[in-house]
């Protein structure tokens, strides 16, 4: 396995640059491909002073968002490098070699696997939101509201542990289960499946990647695997509160990739439409009530 870690930087060469110190020396790693999204400040002129040896940096023409500069990395390590697969790391996020050689060693297990994925956890080391099963509409629109989040959360949440089941790899027993989707703040894929499922979706900004890409790779016939065992540490949202720091202007991105999820991927009709834009609507009215009235924050 020929294996390049692509980190996306957008005004946040702080975040990447500890990230890139923290992996550089990792053996489970053949190269480390930084792309900078075309940032705003001075980013690209300090990243590219850590260029040399295994390190890569390159520069996107546009800020084309999540899915157009990870693509760029993907693409660049697989012509340039000859990379077999490809590691998608936020740079918020602080990974042990010991968990990356565990998503290696877990792709030996069954030819169908395209993605490896590990626990993420807070700082506090509280497990977060790790995979799951992709659904229709109603059930997606129910899971997007704060209310119906909550109200439903017994039918609406999927718990990977429950469809636990352990594999033997070259590394030892690791307890696992599938998902059809995990978080994409870090991931392990093969990049052969990638290319051949269009890699990430370009027309969605930011939100939603994971969901089509999941989807995608399961309309191939591919599968993902979740480690439930191997965790990495992400600092949720810290990249992207330097793009995009108000909470309306991320459910925005969040409600225009959605809709572009139910119409590119779920077929749904003209009436869908209309009904999940009304839907998405009332949220966008709820959230700016509980934060701009309320003075509510989460």
């Amino acid at each position: 396995m020929n294996v390049s870690c692509i980190i996306l930087n957008y005004n946040d060469a702080d975040t990447t640059m500890r990230l890139v110190h923290s992996i550089k020396d990792y053996s489970s790693l053949d190269s480390i491909v930084i792309v900078d999204n075309h940032s705003t400040d001075d980013s690209y002129a300090r990243l590219k002073e850590l260029s040399g040896g295994r390190i890569h940096v390159v520069s996107s023409l546009k800020n084309g968002g999540y899915g157009y500069g990870n693509n760029l990395g993907i693409r660049y390590a697989y012509r340039e490098l000859g990379a077999t697969h490809v590691l998608i790391a936020n740079p918020d996020v602080l990974v042990s070699e010991e968990t990356i050689v565990a998503m290696k060693a877990s792709f030996l297990t069954d030819k169908a696997v395209a993605v490896t994925a590990a626990v993420p956890v807070d700082q506090k080391g509280r497990a977060g939101l790790s995979g799951w099963k992709l659904t229709g509409l109603f059930p997606d629109l129910l899971d997007t509201g704060l209310v119906t989040r909550r109200l439903f959360k017994r039918w609406l949440s999927d718990n990977p542990g429950k469809r636990a089941f352990h594999i033997t790899t070259p590394g030892g027993t690791e307890r696992c289960a599938w998902a059809d989707a995990v978080p994409g703040s870090l991931l392990l894929a093969d990049t052969d499946a990638l290319m051949a499922c269009g890699l990430y979706d370009e027309e969605v900004f930011l939100y939603y990647e994971e969901k089509i890409l999941g989807y995608k790779l399961k309309a191939k016939g591919y599968r993902t695997l979740l480690l439930l065992d191997r965790t990495y540490v992400h600092l949720h949202s810290v990249s992207i509160d330097k793009s995009v720091s108000s909470i309306l202007k991320k459910q925005a991105l969040l409600h225009k990739s959605k809709l572009h999820y139910y119409k590119k991927y779920l077929k749904i009709n003209r009436f869908q439409e209309l009904a999940a834009k009304g839907f998405l609507e009332f949220l966008m009215f709820e959230i700016w009530f509980l934060t701009k009235i309320l003075g509510m924050s989460w």
